[in-house]
């Protein structure tokens, strides 16, 4: 279940998660001061820094979202954001299948969103699925500690070696 937040302004929330940068909003915010009748998430759009879908689904759906019940994968909510195309989810979950990732995982090693973005939808949306992701890197991590490497193998190689030429 996710957590009950309060409004936050467009700009905060995009920046949150890492769709515009601080230099992006501020010109964007020093833009609206000369065109007043155009709305930040426009300004943005017009930019080119972020899709007008993006803008529109933060605006209008985010705050709804975060407070109630998703029934939805996360696929369909970056979707929805104007982030992924279908064609993108659909690629995104055959190479899932194939190596076993984890949905964000799979779109970001495919370089179609950033993993600050999906962490940000995980953090908002499924906050125990973003736990789980990061339980789950640290084990693999750990596990790939563990391991013995080629360089440790070219280590102990020399090392024996060594060893023989000076008996």
């Amino acid at each position: 279940m996710s957590k009950f937040i309060t409004f936050k302004p467009i700009g905060e929330i995009l920046q949150e998660a890492d769709l515009i940068t601080s230099p992006q909003l501020e010109v964007a915010l020093r833009d609206q001061i000369y065109y007043q009748d155009m709305r930040l998430g426009e300004i943005l759009a017009l930019r080119g820094w972020i899709k007008q879908d993006t803008a529109d689904f933060f605006v209008q759906e985010w705050f709804r979202l975060v407070n109630q019940r998703i029934e939805h994968p996360l696929g369909f909510y970056l979707n929805k954001a104007g982030l992924l195309s279908e064609a993108d989810i659909r690629v995104i979950l055959s190479e899932q299948h194939k190596h076993s990732l984890r949905f964000g995982d799979t779109a970001v090693k495919q370089g179609l969103i950033k993993p600050n973005t999906v962490n940000f939808f995980l953090q908002n949306l499924f906050p125990s699925q973003l736990h789980n992701a990061r339980r789950a890197a640290w084990e693999i991590e750990q596990q790939q500690k563990e391991r013995i490497t080629k360089d440790d193998i070219t280590y102990w190689v020399t090392l024996s070696s060594a060893k023989l030429t000076q008996c």
